[in-house]
């Protein structure tokens, strides 16, 4: 008698249903954009993405971004105020990380830490997890994101079946992350 081989289990089922799974598209957001304040270079690339609706449909669900820069900071990006500050200007003027960002990996539950207040939890001087400090600014905040990417889909003529199968890997990726 054989043993079957176990199968792999994506973190979030849902996310085995983006046609982009497998395909990345990583932004570098350097240090001195962010000390500058200078969102223009980050927005013209993100503008590309969703300029058309064959881009949007060919970027969905393949962005990533990272902050270069900080290597010596022992803190998380989420907990630098400038990164904070400079993520939530780009954001105002490009709010489309749900239909773009990676739904397999941390992009979202990234943007929703640079997004909402909270803290890294330690123990033994040893970071755990993040802590949310309001539950109901993460609701507000997905429901801005979910309301803007309706916007994209509505001014893009998007199909509303892509739109409805993110919802769902959102609220599910969603789900699992704050448990």
């Amino acid at each position: 008698m054989t043993a079957a081989a176990p199968s792999y289990q994506p973190r979030y089922p849902r996310a085995r249903l983006s046609p982009a799974k497998d395909e990345l598209l990583a932004i570098e957001i350097t240090r001195e954009s962010v000390e500058r304040y200078d969102i223009q270079p980050l927005l013209g690339k993100l503008e590309l993405l969703s300029a058309d609706a064959q881009s949007a449909l060919h970027w969905e669900g393949k962005l990533t971004f990272y902050f270069s820069g900080w290597d010596r900071d022992p803190r998380e990006t989420a907990e630098i105020p400038e990164i904070r500050t400079y993520f939530a200007a780009v954001t105002a003027e490009w709010p489309y990380w749900l239909h773009f960002a990676e739904k397999s990996g941390d992009s979202i539950p990234h943007v929703l830490r640079l997004l909402c207040r909270g803290h890294v939890e330690r123990r033994q001087q040893r970071p755990v997890g993040w802590q949310f400090e309001d539950p109901s600014e993460i609701k507000r905040v997905l429901l801005q994101l979910f309301d803007q990417m309706n916007e994209l889909y509505d001014r893009l003529e998007l199909p509303e079946e892509d739109n409805q199968r993110i919802t769902e890997e959102v609220a599910q990726l969603i789900e699992c992350s704050l448990q």
